[in-house]
């Protein structure tokens, strides 16, 4: 899971952004988006989610969390 701060990520502006940037495989929160991204190693997954993420004006990746980040939250 990606968090990241700057746009609200649900705003309809940011939604179509992030779709347009190639975020479309991910489930999104106000601010955060889980992935569910191919790609041969896990590392490459993770890169080109970010890539994609911090391509959208006003939103830039935080932090990533790995494993049950929704109850980590909390």
């Amino acid at each position: 899971m990606l968090v990241t701060e700057g746009a609200d990520l649900l705003d309809w502006a940011t939604l179509d952004a992030l779709y347009e940037a190639g975020c479309g495989d991910a489930t999104i929160g106000s601010d955060t988006l889980e992935f569910a991204r191919s790609a041969p190693t896990r590392d490459e997954a993770l890169c080109s989610a970010m890539r994609d993420v911090e391509s959208v004006p006003n939103v830039s990746v935080l932090r990533v969390e790995f494993g049950d980040s929704a109850t980590d939250r909390n």
